[in-house]
């Protein structure tokens, strides 16, 4: 990758480090303990992708060999995540202050980034068959994993994953 596309992955993966940093802050005022601030953190498909995300970007800022094919997927759910913020969730939330600053830069500000930086600047091998698998493997594994919460917590992170409501 080209020095140019490494250190705009540097500054992509402060943003991300800056937003999860503020979020776990804001989450941690309304927790009894670190662990339950991050359990209820990792119930969220925006910051679980945030922070995959975020790991992504150090790893190609250091210059370690990443699969063009990994990164492509994990642009495509970091992409799509805001792009259904913002289309089914985003009226649903009344925010204002930090909490406000800290969800546009959540749902918008590292998608966008991270977005523009693999159009302009990422290798963009042939796509191949079995790219599809890995595309959606994150959001299939996602989705099982707050189904198997669900049974315990009755919490449903996103309205559209409620199936009991919604049908």
């Amino acid at each position: 990758m080209s020095s140019t596309a490494r250190q705009t992955t540097g500054l992509i993966a402060n943003f991300a480090a800056i937003t999860l940093t503020t979020q776990f802050y804001l989450r941690l005022q309304l927790s009894d303990t670190v662990l339950a601030a991050l359990s209820y953190m990792a119930q969220y498909f925006t910051l679980l992708t945030n922070t995959m995300a975020f790991i992504l970007m150090v790893w190609i800022a250091m210059r370690r060999a990443v699969s063009p094919r990994l990164v492509r997927a994990v642009i495509i759910s970091i992409v799509c995540f805001g792009l259904i913020y913002h289309r089914l969730l985003a009226h649903l939330v009344s925010l204002s202050g930090v909490k406000l600053w800290a969800d546009h830069e959540t749902h918008t500000v590292v998608s966008l980034l991270a977005g523009i930086w693999w159009l302009l600047l990422a290798p963009k091998p042939k796509i191949k068959a079995g790219d599809i698998m890995l595309w959606v493997a994150w959001p299939l594994i996602y989705c099982g994993n707050i189904f198997f919460r669900v049974s315990f917590s009755r919490f449903y992170p996103y309205p559209f994953l409620n199936v009991p409501e919604i049908g």
